[in-house]
């Protein structure tokens, strides 16, 4: 048996591996899950700790807060065994319709939260719907079920990587095939060998988009204002009673979207947009869609300062925690450039994926929670399922806690997507590679 063979045997034993993992991961029957609750005030967070078992014998769950005598609660949080991963967030008004009674004390409705009065301690006892909402909690595990498989599927890919870098040192493919190791060295050469050439193309269009304006860059702070102008007022009624600062809230979501769609929608027709360069010169393709993604960053740092001003505005606290807001843009770039890569190819021979580009990313819009609290508004376990598998939603809410809350949630999905974002780039740089020497034939 040469070596080639025995790498294809180690490759189809990862395969086999990653479905018989997946299945067991999907149908091994987990415990149920000890629950952390967490209820935030006005001015304070309380954590009070269930065990699956005690959760199991509740016949109404009762959230006893002691030594305090009045209370406005804003939100309530449910965190199972990964505490930086909300299992659900429950506004206010949500919490209302879970609330059978108050022992001893009253509730009454306040413009910005529920508010708890009691004897030297809350009590809040749920009801019959919310006492079966925390059962089901306890007992369902598909965050974490979600979160090990992803992570399985990460070190498969990393594993099936390693395999092919194993087959080139052996077999010295490397070094004249499209092969990992090559394309990663040739990745490097070009980035440093064209990013003069990136920054002065990314200058360029910038003058361009400006050149005939009478407003010039002004228009890059107001096309998104007014944008988030548009969606307050037609989803502010709804969203803004139970969301604070509701137009910041949208605003700093649309920024980090509209990078992202219009990094997309450009790389489906970057060749054919491109054709004269293409069919004239060699630049390497990925050059393009970076110079463009440099003229959409600079466009948003610029778009920013309406942000900042907005802050000050609503008198929204700083904290540290805002620096999670990097690994989060990080990752954004990261997969926008790696899916970038993979539709620019694909776009080349497919007329109509820019359609299809368009409409995909129209509803990924709406499923990312944009507009909207993705932890309080959806259900379980629709809400978990757009957090694990939707990085867009993921990131947008990892931003928004850091930015707006001061808190640091999803670390271990920030992990997996990062991961998957590098492998989504190595693919995409490698499919370019072997194939753009054909798009000249195609445009």
């Amino acid at each position: 048996m040469n070596g080639k063979n025995v790498f294809n045997w180690i490759r189809m034993l990862l395969v086999i591996l990653l479905l018989v993992f997946s299945i067991v991961i999907m149908l091994y029957p987990f415990p149920n899950r000890n629950l952390n609750i967490q209820i935030e005030t006005e001015d304070n967070i309380y954590e009070l700790d269930f065990s699956s078992a005690d959760i199991e014998n509740f016949e109404y769950v009762l959230l006893s807060l002691d030594g305090i005598e009045c209370v406005v609660i804003k939100e309530v949080r449910f965190y199972g065994a990964v505490r930086s991963i909300s299992l659900m967030n429950l506004s206010y008004s949500d919490l209302a319709n879970y609330v059978e009674g108050v022992p001893g004390g009253t509730m009454l409705w306040k413009e910005n939260g529920l508010q708890f009065t009691g004897q030297k301690q809350i009590q809040v006892m749920l009801n019959e719907d919310g006492t079966e909402m925390v059962k089901s909690l306890s007992a369902s595990f598909l965050l974490e079920r979600f979160c090990i498989w992803e992570g399985f599927i990460v070190l498969f890919s990393l594993l099936f990587t390693l395999s092919i870098l194993m087959e080139e040192k052996i077999s010295k493919l490397g070094y004249n095939n499209h092969g990992a190791a090559y394309e990663v060295k040739k990745f490097i050469t070009d980035i440093k060998k064209y990013s003069y050439y990136m920054v002065y193309a990314a200058q360029t269009d910038l003058k361009a988009e400006v050149a005939n304006s009478y407003l010039n860059r002004l228009w890059w702070l107001l096309e998104p204002f007014f944008n988030m102008l548009v969606y307050v007022i037609v989803f502010g009624k709804v969203m803004g009673r139970t969301i604070e600062n509701y137009a910041t809230f949208v605003f700093s979501a649309l920024l980090m979207w509209n990078f992202f769609s219009k990094t997309i929608s450009y790389s489906v027709k970057l060749v054919r947009n491109n054709k004269d360069i293409v069919t004239k010169v060699y630049v390497p393709k990925f050059v393009l869609l970076l110079s463009n993604m440099f003229l959409n960053m600079f466009k948003l740092l610029f778009s920013m300062i309406v942000l900042v001003i907005m802050l000050f505005v609503f008198k929204i606290h700083i904290s540290i925690e805002i620096l999670w807001v990097i690994p989060a843009y990080i990752i954004l770039i990261l997969l926008g450039f790696g899916m970038g890569m993979i539709f620019l190819h694909y776009g080349v021979y497919v007329d109509d994926l820019s359609y299809a580009v368009g409409i995909l990313l129209n509803m990924l819009m709406f499923l990312s929670g944009i507009f909207y609290d993705l932890m309080s508004t959806l259900s379980e376990p629709l809400c978990t399922i757009m957090l694990c598998f939707n990085p867009i939603a993921m990131v947008v809410d990892t931003m928004r806690n850091a930015l707006l809350y001061n808190r640091i949630v999803n670390v271990p999905l920030l992990v997996i997507w990062l991961l998957i974002s590098l492998i989504l780039s190595c693919i995409g740089v490698h499919i370019v590679y072997k194939n753009e020497n054909a798009y000249v034939k195609v445009v």
